[in-house]
């Protein structure tokens, strides 16, 4: 294959012209050395499709695929990397390598580790995960994590979660439309009777189409009327919506058993054939089981997982059967008891005994296998615990799966039973039964391990020591660095070696204790194997200095790609000005991976061309957390603030307020302020802030508010600092202060429209006949209190009275407004106008239910925040901000704010 790019290999597969098991090796060594990110993740979502035996793969493929994505996730160097190969492990469809890695990761501290884990198991689609996922559709949960794991659930089917996807569907206005979604890929009918009544009234139309076309995939014939209505919408995309939710309401009558069950059986994406088999979910349980008793014979393995979709009691009887059905080979029994959701009492009984009975052990290790993702670990232990000494090996490490599938309770006692039961294990007999308990060590944290785990290190077997140092990598190397420094210096393995230096990074020991590995480093800097290169690299930047910065610098533009990032990242953590200059050529290099890395080593330099590149880079387009956090880590020295201050302002031009750097860059920015305007009076911030805003005070001791206060300070210091400067641009603390203002606002106003979106007919009702019919009369008797333009300390801005009915203009379409994220200040200072005054002649309500004294200080107050953001926009996108402007802004912000506090 002369261009094996992921693309070509895709295409190749799809058209037949090249086979599976070739493809693996090919995408394995690009998803570890492709020269670009995007071209490594390119090769592991392709991994990802023949991991879950897409595109003709086998299950000797399919294994060959999950193991490299694993190996691609543990060599992976930064969070998105991480991201990316976690993604494409939800490719994997079923494949029960990658589960406990995906499971591990749902709990990661990054966010972004963790929804990307949630979307991975949707795709991996094991009812094990259901539990964990759902867990996540809670109301105190972050919506980015909760909107993943929505989708998620949908995505494997979870026919557990559907109470908890109803109740989102009919009381959460901004998810409506995914969990809808959710449900219609369950083909649950839990809410049908709910959707039915929601639809008699108003509903936007993402939310409306949902609705539908739930409705219809379910076979309700109470839906036509309002398909009828939708398919003579104005606008196109409810029309086509409206038309195929027509085509899914027609093929759901058509409730044919046999053709249902046949073309989901002959489906040969595993996957897809999931999805088919869920339309089964609709046909009463004993006409499906009619139709498996006559397709048996001739695809048993295809029935079992087309009748493991469907999710009823009567199925898992018939599985049940299967498991005693003599004439059946033992590998189809077993898949059978693999297939079952035991989610009830009597399920895992039956699991239990088949465990405990005499019998061939594939099937009583698939009976161990299916109860732990149903039960706590703790239980468990309790019904298996004899089995870790069972004479099958088989046996022994579906014991060890099924620990990783099972839910843990936080507390020690429960670590300490687990751990007592996998230590024995570390020592098996069964090398495969041994490597298998250091991954289950490592995945279930249990660092009492640890100094098992560092001898399975100096194991004969290269698995072995390889999943010791795995292992020992995710529990940080608790009280035997030591140890691994010894077993480091006798291994030459460029595969565990390169486990090896990545334990060590996960624990990041002092360098001192690492100090008898300095040669070791330096004789692998210039081993032949780029894997024993890379690990080199990576032990020389832990050692700090103990390897030369020049046998470093050619390994900056070495042929691998993985190479030259651990050689950057290794002369960052060294920070020798000698590096200086290549860490600024990195930012050469084709990979954004390398650029991260560099990004980080200039912030130890410390340098003006270090930083100076390093704020061009966190203001550039890179992945944003990367970006956000390398920016939070940046110092300006004083000495250097002058030369930084026009860098700082050119990389505050190029974000905006919601960017992951921008505060950072606000930060950094104060520094240079004050370093330049060193004999400006000092000034008590909190104090000056509570002059203007007294509630200030009462603020600060609140929980909750801490972000908030530590901005205004910031804001109120740049302020202060830079006011008295020549030519100063001063739109920086103006951006700052609005920031904090959009957030405090949509915090306190967010749920109360939320609670009036609860009951769209009624507000859609208020918008069109009092908003829309009488809007006339009650801007008449605002306009003497609604002044436009505004003058503000010079600068000039126009609030136009005739703009404020805009802020409704989705509800005016019978659509709600998305909360999920702020919106703006002058959206939210036109609804007070709208939603939080009462004039009784025109019909305007105070449904916000504000305390307010009087309408005419809630008008005042909507009008000075209109005007503070009008102001914002102005110096934000053209014009600087001189000093009477941003003194005047001042005064009037911190009013406002004392006027919102006191009606909060």
């Amino acid at each position: 294959m002369t261009d094996d790019s992921a693309r070509t290999l895709r295409s190749k597969l799809e058209q037949g012209a090249a086979a599976p098991a070739d493809v693996v090796g090919v995408l394995a060594v690009a998803a570890l050395e492709a020269s670009t990110r995007a071209a490594r993740l390119d090769a592991c979502e392709l991994l990802g499709d023949l991991a879950g035996r897409a595109l003709g793969a086998d299950w000797e493929a399919a294994e060959r695929a999950a193991f490299a994505l694993l190996e691609a996730a543990r060599v992976a160097d930064t969070a998105a990397d991480r991201r990316g190969v976690i993604q494409a492990m939800g490719r994997g469809f079923r494949n029960l390598w990658l589960l406990p890695f995906v499971h591990r990761r749902l709990s990661d501290r990054d966010e972004t580790i963790a929804a990307a884990a949630l979307h991975a198991a949707g795709g991996l689609g094991f009812p094990a995960l259901e539990e964990a996922v759902a867990a996540y559709v809670g109301e105190h949960v972050p919506p980015a994590l909760r909107r993943a794991a929505i989708g998620a659930l949908g995505r494997m089917g979870a026919a557990s979660a559907v109470d908890r996807l109803v109740a989102v569907a009919l009381h959460d206005a901004d998810e409506a439309e995914s969990a809808l979604a959710a449900l219609i890929e369950i083909r649950s009918p839990a809410a049908r009777a709910a959707v039915l009544e929601a639809l008699a009234g108003d509903l936007e139309p993402e939310v409306q189409i949902a609705a539908v076309r739930y409705l219809a995939e379910l076979g309700a014939l109470e839906v036509l009327p309002v398909l009828r209505r939708l398919a003579r919408s104005d606008l196109a995309e409810i029309r086509i919506a409206a038309g195929l939710a027509s085509r899914a309401l027609k093929a759901e009558r058509d409730r044919d058993p046999t053709e249902r069950f046949l073309v989901a059986l002959g489906e040969p994406d595993r996957a897809v054939r999931a999805q088919l088999a869920r339309r089964l979910r609709t046909i009463p349980v004993a006409q499906i089981l009619e139709q498996a008793e006559v397709l048996l014979s001739e695809d048993a393995s295809g029935v079992i997982q087309v009748l493991g979709e469907v999710r009823e009691p009567e199925i898992t009887r018939y599985l049940l059967a299967l498991a005693g059905r003599s004439d059946l080979p033992a590998e189809i029994r077993a898949r059978a008891i693999g297939t079952i959701e035991a989610d009830q009492e009597w399920e895992r009984g039956e699991l239990v005994k088949l465990a405990m009975a005499d019998g061939d052990e594939r099937i009583r290790a698939s009976a161990v296998q299916a109860m732990g993702a149903f039960t706590t670990a703790s239980e468990l232990v309790d019904h298996f615990g004899t089995l870790a000494v069972s004479s099958s090996g088989v046996i022994r490490g579906a014991l060890l799966w099924a620990l990783q599938l099972a839910r843990r309770a936080p507390d020690r006692a429960d670590a300490d039973k687990i751990a007592k039961l996998v230590e024995p294990m570390l020592s098996d007999a069964d090398p495969i039964v041994r490597r298998r308990a250091g991954y289950v060590a490592g995945n279930l944290g249990l660092d009492k391990l640890a100094p098992a785990l560092a001898k399975l290190c100096s194991a004969e077997s290269a698995e072995l020591r390889l999943a010791g140092y795995v292992a020992l990598g995710e529990l940080g190397m608790p009280g035997v660095i030591p140890e691994i420094v010894a077993a480091i210096k006798r291994e030459d393995d460029p595969r565990v070696l390169g486990a090896a230096s990545n334990a060590l990074m996960a624990s990041m020991p002092e360098p001192n204790v690492l100090l008898g590995l300095a040669g070791k480093a330096s004789q692998l800097l210039t081993a032949p194997d780029a894997r024993s290169r890379e690990a080199g690299a990576e032990i020389a930047g832990l050692l700090g200095g103990g390897v030369p910065a020049a046998q470093l610098v050619p390994l900056a533009t070495d042929d691998a790609s993985r190479v030259r990032g651990a050689a950057v990242w290794a002369l960052g953590k060294i920070a020798d000005p000698s590096t200086e200059a290549a860490l600024l050529a990195a930012f050469r290099d084709d990979d954004a991976t390398v650029h991260e890395r560099a990004a980080t080593g200039l912030l130890r330099l410390g340098t003006p061309d270090a930083l100076a590149q390093a704020i061009a880079f966190v203001a550039g387009d890179g992945d944003p957390a990367t970006r956000g956090a390398i920016a939070a880590a940046i110092h300006i020295p004083p000495a250097h603030a002058e030369r930084l201050s026009a860098v700082i302002d050119d990389a505050l031009s190029k974000v905006d307020a919601d960017d992951d750097a921008f505060e950072a860059l606000i930060h950094m920015k104060l520094a240079t302020a004050i370093a330049g305007g060193a004999s400006a009076p000092t000034v008590d911030v909190d104090g000056e802030i509570t002059l203007v805003f007294p509630s200030f005070a009462q603020l600060t001791k609140l929980s909750g508010f801490d972000a908030l206060v530590k901005s205004l300070r910031t804001a109120e210091s740049l302020f202060h600092s830079t006011a008295n400067q020549k030519d100063a641009d001063l739109s920086p603390p103006i951006t700052l202060w609005m920031k904090v203002l959009e957030n405090y606002v949509h915090a306190w106003l967010g749920p109360r429209l939320a609670g009036l979106q609860r009951d769209p007919a009624s507000l859609y009702d208020y918008v069109d006949r009092v908003i829309g019919g009488s809007w006339g009369g009650f801007s008449r008797w605002l306009e003497p209190k609604w002044r436009d333009p505004c003058e503000v300390g010079g600068a000039r801005v126009e609030i136009p009275l005739r703009s404020v009915p805009n802020a409704v203009r989705e509800l005016a379409e019978h659509r709600r407004k998305r909360l999920d994220s702020p919106l703006s200040v002058t959206e939210w200072a036109r609804m007070l106008v709208l939603f939080a005054v009462d004039h009784p002649q025109s019909g305007f309500r105070n449904l916000f239910k504000l305390s307010a004294k009087s309408s005419e200080r809630t008008i005042s107050l909507a009008h000075r925040l209109h005007t503070l953001a009008a102001v914002r926009n102005l110096v934000t996108h053209r014009s600087s901000a001189g000093a009477a402007t941003v003194a005047a802004f001042r005064r009037t912000y911190y009013g406002a704010f004392e006027d919102l506090v006191a009606l909060a």
